[in-house]
């Protein structure tokens, strides 16, 4: 029994160790925001980083805008109106709601996790991307059309075989009204949320259950 419990110990020491944090962000519908010009800023693009008031954790992480033709100022505060799997109001030609495509979050995913390295080259290009795959590069009354560098064309076409989510959603944004209202809708960026993901402290608590039910076990013998 002794070596029972010690496997028993050792494998969820295991998966705690190697268990990926759960839902990194804190990020919920009705917080408040301040976002900064991250790496990149091509185009009045991304990357941005995303600040939560009201934590002393400084900056969460950063994002990339989905519309082009919607607008926020950097360094107001933004309310969070939704997070869902979809843009609202559509940007330059998509419906409303817009889901985002799986190559999109394909590509945010690795953005998120660092398999893109975070440099200033890497986001322009991955902003360009993004656009396109979601529609906002296409020829609009007001709005120049860009051209897509041979870094953007490498990530659509790297996220061509794309499926599913990612644990990738959309941050719909509000700023406020002429009455200080956060009723206007700003912008949509993106958030990686991998919330099915066991987090390492759950993992503890169903070994300590192995470990419990071991030694109930052995007490009845």
């Amino acid at each position: 029994m002794k070596k029972v419990l010690l496997s028993l110990a050792a494998v969820v020491m295991g998966l705690f160790l190697i268990a990926p944090a759960g839902s990194a962000y804190t990020i919920e519908a009705g917080d408040y925001v301040i976002i900064s010009q991250g790496a990149g800023g091509a185009n009045n693009g991304g990357s941005f980083n995303i600040d939560k008031i009201g934590d002393d954790e400084g900056v969460l992480f950063s994002t990339f805008c989905l519309e082009r033709n919607e607008y926020f100022t950097l360094g107001e505060t933004l309310m969070v109106g939704s997070i869902s799997d979809a843009v609202l109001q559509g940007g330059l030609s998509g419906g409303n709601p817009d889901p985002i495509s799986s190559a999109t979050a394909f590509l945010y995913y690795r953005w998120a996790t660092e398999d893109i390295a975070n440099n200033a080259a890497n986001a322009n290009a991955l902003q360009l991307a993004i656009w396109y795959l979601e529609g906002e590069l296409v020829k609009t009354s007001g709005f120049d059309t860009l051209a897509l560098t041979d870094k953007a064309r490498d990530f659509i076409n790297s996220a061509a075989n794309a499926n599913g989510d990612y644990g990738v959603q959309v941050m719909n944004f509000m700023s406020k009204d002429a009455r200080g209202n956060y009723n206007v809708h700003a912008q949509s960026q993106l958030i990686y949320n991998p919330t099915s993901v066991p987090e390492p402290a759950s993992l503890v608590l169903f070994g300590l259950g192995l470990l419990g039910l071991a030694g109930i076990r052995r007490k009845m013998k």
